[in-house]
């Protein structure tokens, strides 16, 4: 053995040393998982296109994305579900089209020219109650006044309000047909409590346009970001994430990321669809039945801080809550048949348990290999604990092999290191058997390559318990 260090050389008489911070075991890396939110801004955001964009308060949100965008109410969820996550932005480029627009007509009492009865006008915007109060007196025109007066003062109001002789406008602040969309996007109502001042159900202008995060995902695709939400599950932009996640993961980028998306749907079969067509084990689709009091990119967002939150990535998440997030009827919630359905087609189900939006069983879309059931990658703590070991190997490349020579030794040596990774991991319960595969750990240099050695590394993950099977035996003695 050579012994080598970085202490100059000089004449001087003396004992000199220096210090080497790398040796011996150097521990795990953290297993931070960054969340992307890819969203449009408000009037005077000022975040530009494709410009990701890391947030550190809600503050910071405001100014770079506007109130009431999409951006900040993803943020908001997302925060709400997870208080700790890590949060980038990027804006996709802007979506050509026009935004949506609700218009709210309020009348008098018939025969009277303002209210003779006191109460209050409620206006419901995915679960959110704004309350105007009606004194006697008042007239249409001047409640309209005071509800857009309300709305304009929720910060995160998805929309703006203006009025005029009794007529409330609200106008979505980005533009699209997903913002307005019956299922998973912005859906207002209205409620007359006790007043004589009646109000007619909200007239709904869809908003038009389809956005195109190819340019959002693509300023991303040099750094790592873990977990990337979309505010849609469109086959076009889906189709993007796909290509961007498997191209990241690949052996010469080495960024493990995941994707989650949300959609609203009549039945199990039309989520069932649209993850068969991707059968991705990076991509998640989270599926509510019919409707809920929430938008699909609020809910995406809000799952994701969840994902994020695990950090034990083979960990499972059966049953864990979103917080934050509204809860559908019960006439909506996934029978167990539906919920089992969705789960072997790689559909994430949530359902309402005990007041809380709850994950059933946090899979992928990769339910299927060359058209025949594959099982392997179905749960994310699969892959998530493939790359977190990945992670680790190359950590301890880097800190142990960089700028190394190759020497008879180095073999056994690295080969030994790769196994120590393995067992740290078996300690905390992510690899299993680490002995038992020993010998399939296997390191030689490389007989065409020069300066290139070959690991063969076996990776025996420690699946979650999803499933406990019993038979009770009745005995009446």
């Amino acid at each position: 053995m050579t012994l080598t260090n970085n202490i100059p050389e000089t004449m001087i008489p003396g004992s000199y040393s220096e210090y080497n911070y790398f040796a011996g075991p150097n521990g795990l890396p953290a297993n931070i998982q960054k969340v992307l939110l890819v969203g449009d801004i408000a009037e005077g955001g000022t975040l530009a296109v494709a410009k990701p964009t890391a947030v550190y308060n809600e503050s910071e949100v405001l100014a770079l994305a506007g109130a009431g965008s999409v951006l900040h109410q993803m943020y908001r969820a997302a925060k709400n579900a997870w208080k700790y996550a890590q949060i980038t932005l990027v804006r996709h480029k802007a979506t050509a089209g026009t935004p949506a627009t609700w218009t709210i007509t309020l009348s008098n009492p018939s025969g009277e020219t303002a209210a003779t009865v006191g109460g209050l006008v409620r206006v419901v915007y995915n679960g959110k109650n704004v309350n105007v109060g009606v004194k006697i007196g008042e007239t249409a025109a001047k409640v309209a006044e005071d509800i857009a007066t309300a709305l304009n003062a929720e910060v995160a109001a998805p929309f703006t309000a203006e009025a005029a002789e009794g007529v409330v406008t609200l106008t979505a602040k980005a533009n699209g047909a997903y913002i307005s969309a019956a299922k998973g996007g912005v859906n207002v109502s209205v409620e007359v409590v006790s007043t004589d001042i009646t109000a007619a159900d909200p007239i709904l202008t869809a908003g038009t346009g389809e956005i195109d995060v190819e340019s959002a995902l693509a300023a991303a695709f040099p750094e790592r970001f873990h977990l990337i939400v979309l505010p849609t599950a469109d086959a076009p932009n889906l189709t993007l994430l796909k290509t961007h996640l498997m191209q990241a993961a690949e052996p010469l980028e080495q960024r493990g990321q995941r994707g989650i998306v949300a959609t609203i749907v009549d039945g199990a079969s039309d989520a069932i669809s649209l993850a068969t067509d991707f059968n991705c084990e990076r991509l998640h689709i989270a599926a509510v039945k019919n409707a809920i009091p929430a938008t699909t990119w609020e809910i995406a967002a809000g799952l994701a801080a969840i994902f994020a939150s695990n950090s034990q990535p083979n960990k499972p998440m059966n049953g864990l809550p979103i917080p934050g997030i509204g809860l559908p009827d019960i006439a909506d919630k996934w029978s167990g048949e539906e919920q089992d359905a969705l789960l072997y087609g790689g559909v994430i189900p949530l359902v309402e348990t005990d007041s809380e939006l709850c994950i059933v069983r946090a899979v992928t879309t990769r339910s299927t290999k060359d058209g025949v059931r594959f099982t392997k990658l179905i749960d994310t703590g699969v892959i998530a604990s493939l790359d977190y070991f990945r992670d680790s190997i190359l950590a301890m490349h880097k800190v142990k092999y960089k700028n190394k020579v190759i020497h008879e030794l180095l073999p056994d040596a690295l080969n030994e290191d790769n196994i120590a990774v393995a067992k740290s991991l078996e300690g905390v319960q992510i690899l299993r058997f680490i002995d038992q595969y020993a010998d399939q750990f296997i390191t030689e240099e490389s007989k065409d390559e020069p300066g290139r050695m070959l690991c063969q590394i076996p990776a025996p993950v420690v699946p979650g318990l999803n499933q406990i099977y019993s038979t009770i035996d009745l005995y009446l003695n």
